[in-house]
């Protein structure tokens, strides 16, 4: 999918910053250095796409408790990094 160059630039500097935070966590650090000690390569990729494909309802947008589109296993690893989605 081809992204707005506005929006590619907001990825891109996403990516930056969390490669940025992760480098700069002890245990994230860490665990890089285990993983590249066993002859793997780390790569962030992140994409981005429309988080629906209608219009959204108004009451959704008002409505705190509408699930965001992430499956659990990409919850569980945003917590992991302590991004919150609120």
């Amino acid at each position: 999918m081809d992204l707005p160059d506005h929006l590619h630039h907001l990825v891109s500097e996403l990516g930056d910053s969390l490669v940025k935070a992760l480098s700069e966590d002890d245990h994230c650090r860490e665990l890089a250095f285990q993983i590249q000690a066993k002859g793997y390569g780390l790569m962030l990729i992140l994409e981005a796409s429309p988080m629906s494909i209608g219009p959204r309802e108004a009451s959704d947008l008002e409505n705190e408790e509408t699930p965001l589109p992430f499956s659990e296993d990409d919850r569980h690893l945003m917590k992991s990094f302590k991004i919150r989605m609120d």
